[in-house]
């Protein structure tokens, strides 16, 4: 039976140069970041549900970056039987390279396309899918991902709320901070 760790959004799960197993994100979304020798970090990935983090420590070697909880999030520990690793490897590392390709494509376009994507991204639904809550990060997290300014990302979730797209979630005392639900039909006819 596997074993599922919580962290809370902005908890740090490894550092990079560190040694420990490989994990599996079960929800949430974790962020990678790139340590420099100037001892800042600099985005380098996200991982979503189903995505597998630190798996360079499977080749022996120390994690390769730093893993945040960008969002509340639920993590594995990682585990195939020998037989099935060759083709587990194959299928996360598939994976990997479209979730690069999903990343680079949230800094590059218009701002409002930028934060769509993101959106779409972290609610991790096709657009046929039934969305939940949805978590988004603070502005600056979300400025620092999709390569834009925080009063830039602030207007874009301002006019997604005024169009429906997001729809705050609301609490005992008022909408829940950074909380919404995610119109997949609005979202589709802002696209169009």
């Amino acid at each position: 039976m596997e074993k599922i760790i919580s962290y809370k959004a902005g908890d740090l799960i490894y550092k990079s140069g560190q040694t420990g197993p490989a994990y599996k994100v079960i929800t949430g979304t974790v962020r990678l970041d790139h340590a420099q020798a100037s001892h800042k970090s600099v985005f380098a990935n996200l991982a979503i549900a189903g995505d597998l983090v630190g798996a360079e420590v499977l080749l022996r070697k120390p994690y390769a970056f730093e893993a945040h909880a960008l969002t509340d999030c639920e993590i594995s520990v990682w585990q195939e039987s020998t037989i099935l690793l060759a083709d587990a490897l194959a299928e996360q590392l598939i994976k990997s390279s479209w979730r690069q390709s999903d990343v680079v494509s949230l800094r590059c376009g218009m701002a409002m396309e930028r934060i769509l994507k993101f959106v779409q991204l972290l609610s991790n639904k096709s657009a046929t899918e039934k969305t939940e809550n949805l978590s988004l990060p603070p502005l600056k997290e979300t400025a620092d991902i999709t390569d834009l300014t925080i009063e830039t990302v602030c207007r874009c979730i301002a006019s997604l709320r005024k169009q429906g797209v997001l729809v705050p979630v609301q609490g005992t005392r008022g909408n829940l901070r950074n909380q919404f639900t995610v119109s997949v039909e609005s979202m589709q006819a802002i696209a169009a």
